[in-house]
């Protein structure tokens, strides 16, 4: 009987085990499918907001539109968006595609903020950096031989006239004279031309005279009163304005950032425009670039903006890929030239030149000759 029993007590105690051994597996296998259902955000990985579709600029973000999704904790910026919350309801300032994490700059609340993105030309511009339009040609444009990031100078040449300081006019000056009270001139006078009658002699300018200088003959010995016997020619210095320039763009930038549409022609339609072609039809030429974009610094855009105001002639030399060299130029004059070129004064000869050479006349070059027109 007692040991019925104990018997009984020990079949008792084996199957409370069984229940607890399977309860706990039980348990244990129902956390790790929970925890493999939700897995937890690894420590060096943080939630940043994405867009789950594309989102068209100026759109209300939708609740769907948006993720969260894990994200290395060492490259995010502080104006990422980290909460869904952040972006919904609000709008696009651009076009953001799908998979493209969301920062505070590409959304606002108020639709009167959503300007434009820029244009691609002013991210080539390196900060500090700016750009300027100068007018080209196709000679002082290096033949039209620059293209989209070339490195280039500017040289300058500009005419010189002396000025009456106070009074900022070309010289030399006009004159006029005093009279005292009984209308005698109290002051000097040149004569252009002198008359003699029997009440003596009369001085006569047609014009009033300039001012002059007097000067003696070397071999008679009188004074004269010398003027100018044209207007004071001004006096040509050329320099290098700005060096290592970048080119930005040649000629005229389109007016929208998008590529122009691809025409793909079939094969009737380029049969008639090769027929077309045949029969005499001229193509529309490429118009030639009548300006260039630059990048420079912020005193050179000035210097440069000074130059076209004050209409001065600038040309654009074509350096060396890559060429960083800083060579210090001199102003060129024409008495630089005589001095350091070997160029001689030609002397006063007996004999000269038939016919009279009283200009150089440069040759004409067969791209700038143009019909006459009919």
């Amino acid at each position: 009987m007692r040991r019925g029993r104990l018997l009984i007590l020990f079949a008792l105690i084996i199957l409370f085990g069984a229940v607890a051994v399977f309860l706990f597996l039980r348990g244990v296998t129902q956390q790790a499918t929970e925890a493999q259902g939700t897995p937890a955000v690894p420590s060096d990985m943080v939630e940043i907001v994405i867009a789950a579709q594309d989102i068209a600029r100026g759109a209300e973000i939708p609740p769907d539109g948006v993720i969260a999704a894990p994200f290395p904790a060492d490259s995010v910026v502080e104006t990422m968006l980290t909460d869904i919350g952040q972006a919904v309801g609000r709008r696009a300032r651009l076009d953001i595609a799908r998979g493209i994490p969301i920062t505070e700059n590409m959304v606002t609340d108020a639709p009167g903020t959503l300007l434009g993105t820029g244009s691609i030309a002013s991210i080539a511009i390196p900060p500090g950096m700016t750009a300027i339009a100068v007018p080209m040609s196709r000679l002082s444009g290096v033949a039209f031989a620059l293209r989209d990031g070339d490195s280039v100078d500017v040289v300058v040449a500009m005419l010189l006239v002396d000025l009456d300081q106070e009074f900022q006019s070309q010289g030399p000056d006009n004159t006029m004279h005093f009279i005292d009270s009984g209308g005698s001139i109290i002051t000097g006078t040149a004569c252009a031309e002198i008359t003699q009658d029997e009440n003596g002699l009369t001085c006569t300018n047609p014009e009033r005279p300039p001012v002059g200088r007097v000067v003696t003959d070397p071999e008679t010995g009188i004074q004269l009163y010398a003027v100018p016997s044209e207007n004071q020619r001004p006096r040509l210095v050329t320099q290098r304005l700005v060096r290592n320039a970048t080119v930005l763009h040649v000629g005229t930038s389109p007016l929208s950032d998008e590529p122009a549409p691809v025409v793909v022609a079939t094969p009737a339609v380029a049969e008639e425009a090769a027929g077309g072609q045949q029969a005499g039809a001229a193509a529309t030429p490429e118009p030639e670039p009548d300006i260039i974009t630059l990048i420079v610094s912020p005193q050179d855009a000035l210097a440069l903006n000074w130059a076209m105001k004050a209409k001065v002639d600038m040309t654009l030399t074509l350096r060396s890929p890559g060429d960083t060299t800083s060579i210090e130029t001199t102003s060129v004059t024409l008495q630089y030239l005589i001095d350091n070129y070997g160029i001689a004064v030609p002397s006063k000869l007996p004999y000269g030149l038939q016919p009279r050479l009283d200009e150089i006349i440069p040759p004409v070059l067969g791209n700038d000759a143009f019909p006459a027109a009919p």
